[in-house]
Order: C-alpha cells, then structure tokens, then sequence
C-alpha cells in the first residue's frame, strides 16, 4: 500500500510543477487621475489606516517636491515620503492663492470702481399681460399653460343666480 502511496505522491508532485500560471490580460484603459493634482503644489494624503469616530479622512496638506507618473514624493513632516498616485488628493490652501501669470491680460492701474445698482420705481407687474399670458415658466425653464377654468366656472354659477 504504501508502493501506491509513493507512487501517487511522485506523480502529483510532478503534475504540480508542470501547472504555469495564467498569463496577465493586457490592460488597455489608464487609471483616472484627477488634472489639478499633476499641477496642485500642496496634497492631502488619504491613510490606509482604519479611522477612529471623528477623524479626519485625510491626513495634511503636505508640500509636493516632485511628480512621477506613479507616486509623488511629498514633505511629510520632514522627511521625504513617496506616495501612490491613488493616494493624494489636491489641496486648496487658504490665504495662499496661485500666482499664474497670463502674458495677454494688460493690468489697469487705476482704482476699481464700485457699481451700485439703482432701484427701479415701477416693480408692478402689469395684470392684464398676465392675464393674457397663460404660459407659465418654472425655475427649470419648463412652460406651463394653466387654463383658469376655476374662476370661469365661477362667474357662470354667479351670472345665472343673478337672473
């Protein structure tokens, strides 16, 4: 019995090193990386960590030294640290607003001007071109026609009480 034992584990191990594994399909599509974080200067960095209640989602901002394809090597916290492409997100700092310089826009040296806008004395809407105009605009910029048959039924039931 234990001739057969061998003899099966022999062929097994031998049929194991002969499987390959399956080859790698060919990935066609990028992966998605948001425009402003290749030119963003500052990042916030998601944590693989698990989250304890009431903490933050994303750790930062932290400065960006340098861009790569895959990763970016950020400050964080005085020491150089790259971090995957999936990882940072763009930070938008307050009180430190992006210069960009556009060679076209000429600058006018003189004060701005404030413009006050003066109100009108006829807001009254007119009733009769109201009345007239049966189509009504919602916000979403729909029409609506509402035919006013309530108050037409009314001044039937009211002219034939009167005869």
């Amino acid at each position: 019995m234990s001739m057969y034992l061998t003899s099966y584990m022999n062929r097994l191990t031998n049929a194991m090193r002969s499987v390959k594994p399956a080859s790698i399909r060919p990935q066609s599509t990028d992966v998605f990386v948001r425009p402003e974080l290749r030119y963003s200067t500052h990042v916030s960095v998601r944590p693989d960590s698990h989250r304890r209640p009431f903490e933050s989602a994303h750790e930062g901002p932290f400065e960006v030294l340098q861009c790569e394809p895959k990763y970016h090597i950020v400050d964080k916290n005085g020491t150089n640290d790259s971090i995957s492409i999936d990882h940072p997100k763009a930070a938008y700092l307050e009180g430190n607003p992006i210069h960009v310089d556009f060679p076209s826009v000429q600058s006018n040296d003189s004060a701005p001007t404030l413009i006050i806008p003066h109100p009108q004395t006829n807001t009254r809407v007119d009733t009769s071109i109201v009345s007239e105009n049966k189509l009504k605009t919602t916000r979403f910029g729909r029409r609506i026609s509402k035919a006013e048959v309530r108050f037409f039924l009314a001044e039937i039931t009211v002219a034939a009480s009167c005869d």
